[in-house]
C-alpha cells in the first residue's frame, strides 16, 4: 500500500511539473517562470515591480523578460523602464567581412566599434553589411505622409582598381538601395586635376534615368538629360550631352573599356588647377519608382599636376588626394 502510495506522489508531482516549473516562486505564472529576486508573492499576480526581475517561457513558445504576460504575437518581449539591449560589438575590418568560419546569416545584427567602417549598428543583407541610418517617417499633418530620407557619404582618397577593364585610381560611394555606385576615376598616367565622375547601374538590365548636374567655381555650368540609358554593371556617363531625346551609354565612348574614358556632366572636376563643387539629381524615368537621389561631390589635391602611378600611389592609395561624396536617398510616400 505505501508502495502505491509513494508511486502516485511521484505521478502527481510529475504532472504538476509537467505543467509549470517555477524557479524560486512557488507561483509559476506559465509554462517555465524564474524569479530572478525571489520577490513574487506565494498567490495571484506579480507586479509590474515584482515581474521586472522575472523570466517566463510561455505555453505557445514566446519568451519575456521583465513581464510574465508576453505578447503572443512575439517570440520575445524585453520590458524595463531603465535599461537597454546591448548586442554584441565587434570591429568590422570590411563591409564584406566574415565573423567566424561560418558563413554570416542573412540578417545578423551587431554593433561595429570602428575605426575601419563608421561605428554603429550594422546588418548582414546577405552579401554586404549595411548600418542602419536616421530616416524620417510617419504622419506629416495635412500632407499625409512625409517622405524616407537615407544618408551616407564617403570620404578619403583615391584608390587603384581595374573596374571595367581599365587600370586608374578612384573613390566609389553606392546608394543605400544598392542601386546605383558613382565614383570620380582617372586612368593611371592620368593627373589627379583630369578627374571624372562616372555612374554605375548596379540592376541586371538596362535602366533609363533623368538626370540634372551642375559645376561651381568661379562660374557656373549645367547638363540634363531626359533619358540617359545606362547598362548594367558597367561604369558610364553622358560626356557632358545635354538632350531632351534619348543618350545611350551602353556603347561606344560613354560606356567604359580598357581604352575609353566616359564622364559625367562637365569632364575633369577641377577648374584652373583648383577643385569644383558638382551637384547632381537623379531618378528613373519610371512613373511608378518613387525614389529620388540628391548627390554632393568636391575632391582636392595637394598636386593636381601630378599623375596617378606606382609612385604617387604607393600600394595603391594616392595619399596627396581626398574626395568627399555624399547621397542623400528621398522615397515618396
Amino acid at each position: 500500500m505505501k508502495n502505491k502510495l509513494f508511486l502516485l506522489g511521484l505521478l502527481l508531482i510529475s504532472s504538476a511539473s509537467a505543467a509549470q516549473i517555477g524557479i524560486n516562486t512557488p507561483n509559476p505564472q506559465n509554462t517555465f517562470h524564474v524569479d530572478g529576486a525571489k520577490d513574487n508573492t506565494p498567490t495571484g499576480t506579480p507586479t509590474a515591480a515584482q515581474q521586472a526581475n522575472d523570466f517566463i517561457i510561455t505555453s505557445n513558445g514566446s519568451t519575456g523578460i521583465g513581464t510574465t504576460t508576453p505578447n503572443a504575437s512575439a517570440i520575445l518581449e524585453i520590458n524595463s523602464p531603465d535599461k537597454g539591449i546591448l548586442g554584441p560589438r565587434i570591429s568590422l575590418t570590411s563591409a564584406t567581412m566574415q565573423l567566424s568560419g561560418n558563413p554570416n546569416a542573412t540578417g545578423l545584427l551587431v554593433y561595429n566599434t570602428g575605426p575601419v567602417l563608421p561605428s554603429g549598428y550594422y546588418f548582414w543583407n546577405g552579401s554586404e553589411w549595411r548600418v542602419f541610418n536616421t530616416s524620417s517617417s510617419g504622419g506629416g499633418g495635412g500632407n499625409g505622409p512625409i517622405a524616407s530620407i537615407e544618408n551616407i557619404a564617403v570620404m578619403g582618397p583615391l584608390t587603384a582598381t581595374t573596374d571595367n577593364g581599365r587600370a586608374g585610381y578612384a573613390l566609389v560611394i553606392t546608394t543605400p538601395d544598392g542601386k546605383f555606385s558613382v565614383r570620380t576615376f582617372i586612368p593611371s598616367g592620368s593627373a589627379f586635376s583630369t578627374v571624372n565622375l562616372q555612374i554605375r547601374n548596379n540592376t541586371t538590365g538596362n535602366v533609363e534615368i533623368i538626370s540634372n548636374g551642375h559645376y561651381l567655381w568661379s562660374g557656373a555650368g549645367g547638363y540634363q538629360q531626359n533619358q540617359l540609358r545606362l547598362p548594367p554593371g558597367a561604369w558610364a556617363g553622358d560626356n557632358a550631352l545635354s538632350s531632351s531625346a534619348l543618350i545611350d551609354a551602353t556603347t561606344g565612348a560613354r560606356i567604359q573599356t580598357a581604352s575609353t574614358n566616359p564622364y559625367w556632366g562637365d569632364p575633369e572636376t577641377y577648374a584652373g588647377g583648383m577643385p569644383e563643387q558638382r551637384i547632381y539629381a537623379w531618378t528613373t524615368n519610371s512613373g511608378t519608382d518613387k525614389v529620388f537621389y540628391k548627390m554632393y561631390y568636391m575632391m582636392g589635391s595637394s598636386s593636381p599636376a601630378s599623375v596617378g602611378n606606382a609612385t604617387t600611389c604607393p600600394g595603391g592609395t594616392c595619399s596627396t588626394t581626398k574626395a568627399f561624396f555624399t547621397i542623400d536617398q528621398i522615397t515618396a510616400p
